[in-house]
């Protein structure tokens, strides 16, 4: 991973800050560090945006795991990873069900959280990159006519021009006109383009 990673590091324990930070320091990783969740969430409505969080699960005022779930309902902020000791398993599981990205034990390998938050971020921009395909697309989707979108729904579900035609009651050439124009301003190359194309926009894997 070449582009710069910068990271929030959430922890009551000025010692784990200084530390961690340090260390990340020394690869390369940007690193802002919080005492607390409440103060990384006004930093997040400032407008500071990060690659990968990275916190503590006991806090005091909000847990790593409340942090994990206001995130997640609100849809802000990239993955994160929880720090915790034995004791917090049971709640490192709850907050890997409802959508932390890891949880690594304490006392913790350092090399291992940057193997997690390296790949966190990987998977973190694979996803907007994802998104931002979906978006494009959906706004090429969006230009289509009413006829078009017609003739991509009943293309993709397999039927033939001439099948199309009967359908719509219009000609089998007048099918293939709307089909050429669909592919051209959707930017499929062929009809399993189109298919795997019209599954991104409905949001199916």
């Amino acid at each position: 991973m070449t582009e710069t990673v910068h990271i929030a590091l959430i922890d009551d324990d000025e010692a784990v800050l200084d530390s961690l930070r340090l260390y990340f320091a020394r690869q390369d990783v940007e690193t802002t560090c919080f005492s607390a969740a409440d103060d990384f969430l006004t930093a997040v409505a400032r407008g500071e945006r990060f690659d990968c969080i990275v916190s503590d699960v006991r806090m005091p005022r909000m847990s790593g795991l409340d942090l994990v779930r206001h995130l997640k309902e609100q849809d802000i902020g990239g993955p994160i990873i929880l720090i915790t000791g034995h004791g917090d398993i049971d709640m490192a599981v709850a907050a890997i069900k409802v959508g932390a990205f890891d949880f690594i034990e304490k006392p913790f390998d350092e090399v291992r959280l940057l193997a997690s938050i390296r790949h966190a971020v990987e998977k973190g921009r694979e996803r907007d990159a994802d998104a931002n395909e979906v978006e494009n697309l959906q706004t090429r989707f969006n230009t289509l006519s009413a006829r078009q979108r017609e003739v991509m729904a009943l293309a993709v579900a397999g039927l033939s021009n001439k099948e199309i035609g009967s359908r719509l009651k219009i000609s089998p050439k007048t099918v293939e006109n709307h089909r050429a124009w669909v592919m051209e301003r959707i930017g499929a190359r062929n009809i399993a383009e189109l298919v795997r194309i019209a599954m991104k926009v409905q949001g199916k894997p």
